[in-house]
């Protein structure tokens, strides 16, 4: 009789463990769920931002060119006797248009045609590099404030966020997003998780800006 509940004992034993193991490994599983949740969310946060940020800037050039062009300095004639009496913000529509054509995307095409018409043109017009950076410096706190809204409409943290130029042009924006464990004990099966998942989201290259911009500081 001994015997039998000895054997018992031992079974009871091994059902508990095989209980807690379960629950300690469902709660492992969800939490690296929960980890790539988060890694997702700072990641759509990041290159969210960087595409807003970058429509900022593009509406700013926009705005630059179409102030050059109304203007009436002596660099406008001559842009446009260069240009078979077009306007920059006219070469810039027909070669979006051509990119569109070719299958691009309406806000890819245009980016694509502001890198394609405007650095010659900044070059040999001072009237218009002024007038854009001008534009661009003027939009710079919206830009700011726009980037920052977005990464935190996405569940991004704003406070260690921060915004750069790549080398060729591109608006870099990295930012985390917290991750936090459903148990205090769970991250103990995990020393080296961090709470805090940083992404980095880049946008389109905007080329033709360099000479005009510097930084965001």
């Amino acid at each position: 009789m001994n015997t039998v509940k000895n054997e018992n004992g031992h079974g009871m034993v091994y059902i508990l463990w095989i209980m807690v193991m379960s629950i300690v490994i469902f709660v492992i599983v969800v939490n690296i769920g929960k980890v790539y949740a988060v890694k997702q969310q700072a990641a759509t946060a990041t290159q969210q931002a960087a595409l807003a940020g970058t429509s900022v800037l593009v509406e700013a050039t926009v705005k630059g060119v179409e102030a050059f062009d109304r203007s009436e300095v002596e660099e406008v004639e001559k842009q446009r006797k260069a240009d078979d009496g077009k306007s920059v913000s006219e070469l810039i529509d027909e070669e979006a248009e051509k990119n569109r054509q070719r299958g691009e995307a309406k806000d890819i095409a245009y980016i694509h045609a502001l890198n394609d018409v405007l650095p010659s043109r900044i070059t040999d017009y001072e009237s218009l590099k002024m007038s854009i950076s001008r534009h661009i410096n003027g939009a710079i706190d919206h830009f700011k404030q726009v980037v920052r809204e977005v990464i935190e409409d996405n569940g991004g943290n704003i406070e260690r966020s921060t915004v750069t130029f790549s080398l060729d042009y591109r608006v870099e924006v990295q930012a985390d997003a917290t991750y936090e464990a459903i148990t205090d004990h769970a991250e103990n099966y995990m020393p080296k998780m961090s709470k805090e998942i940083p992404q980095k989201g880049s946008g389109p290259s905007l080329r033709y800006l360099q000479g005009i911009v510097g930084g965001f500081d």
